[in-house]
């Protein structure tokens, strides 16, 4: 996933948004860097968004992850509402992109399980977890469904 697939759903993003998603291997570490020449774009002058633009290491990765935190949101938890929002949001792109590359129901389920295999396990997902007990007897059919309408709901939720 790249900021290209956050714009095309209009979805707004800063650095709590880039923060979880490096974080939850949304993105790789490159994105700092994409975004950081994004600001650059805009006006942002500042030292640290300059340095990021540069590039980030795989060993500076936890340095540079904890700096970000520290100058743009010092105050939240990991935890806090606002960055498990950011979160949602992600998952909302990355899952709507996951439908738009899998066509065939089968393909799609089990796209759709590897990316809750990979994500913590979400528990408002499981409705259309392939390898998941249902509630109810289900088809495929259902979870498919039950997959578009709660990407109908996560659309309407970040429009």
């Amino acid at each position: 996933m790249n900021l290209k697939d956050l714009k095309s759903k209009n979805i707004k993003y800063d650095w709590k948004t880039i923060f979880v998603g490096v974080q939850e291997n949304y993105f790789s570490r490159d994105i700092i860097s994409e975004y950081a020449v994004e600001l650059m774009e805009i006006g942002d002058e500042s030292e640290f968004v300059s340095e990021l633009a540069w590039g980030v290491s795989s060993e500076d990765l936890d340095k540079v992850m904890l700096e970000i935190k520290t100058n743009y949101f010092p105050h939240l938890d990991d935890d806090s509402a606002i960055l498990v929002e950011e979160n949602r949001k992600l998952r909302f792109v990355c899952l709507s992109e996951i439908k738009k590359r899998y066509k065939e129901d089968n393909e799609l389920l089990n796209k759709i399980a590897e990316f809750y295999g990979n994500h913590h396990y979400p528990e408002d997902i499981v409705s259309f977890v392939n390898y998941m007990p249902q509630e109810v007897l289900t088809t495929k059919e259902d979870m498919v469904n039950r997959f578009n309408k709660f990407l109908e709901l996560e659309r309407v939720r970040f429009s």
